[in-house]
């Protein structure tokens, strides 16, 4: 499968305390984009996101989740840069996986992306410890 860049949700976004991080993997740019799913803070600190189906309405909207699209030169690029993402995001630990997610650009253009996501069989426990954003923005605790 393949992605056409990277979907960012919580600290690597603009503003976020990892954005640094994410520049210095020098993508090509970065667009409002939006991906299907539920939204909750971490007590941690960072945000969780768990992919749903798109919903019935285009975003934003209830059951989207605001983000950026990164974008990179080429697929060797957007290689280089999630293997220099990934141990930020704690992927060989489990704390999240990454994924190829469809993603909603601002003027509705449509990629696929890759996500950092929590899996499904963990939204009970997320739904009992966090606190789930409705609005799908992770934006005021940048």
């Amino acid at each position: 499968m393949v992605a056409d860049g990277l979907f960012v949700y919580g600290s690597l976004r603009e503003g976020g305390s990892n954005h640094a991080w994410l520049m210095r993997t020098h993508p090509e740019g970065l667009t409002r984009a939006w991906v299907a799913g539920r939204l909750f803070h971490l007590s941690a600190g960072y945000p969780a996101l768990v992919p749903e189906p798109d919903p019935a309405e285009p975003p934003p909207g209830p059951g989207w989740v605001r983000g950026d699209f990164v974008g990179y030169e080429d697929e060797g690029d957007l290689d280089s840069a999630l293997a220099d993402l990934d141990p930020l995001e704690g992927v060989e630990e489990g704390l999240f996986t990454r994924e190829i997610r469809p993603v909603v650009l601002e003027g509705g253009h449509r990629y696929r992306a890759w996500a950092y996501v929590f899996h499904v069989e963990r939204l009970p426990r997320l739904e009992k410890e966090a606190i789930e954003l409705p609005d799908g923005d992770w934006a005021p605790y940048l």
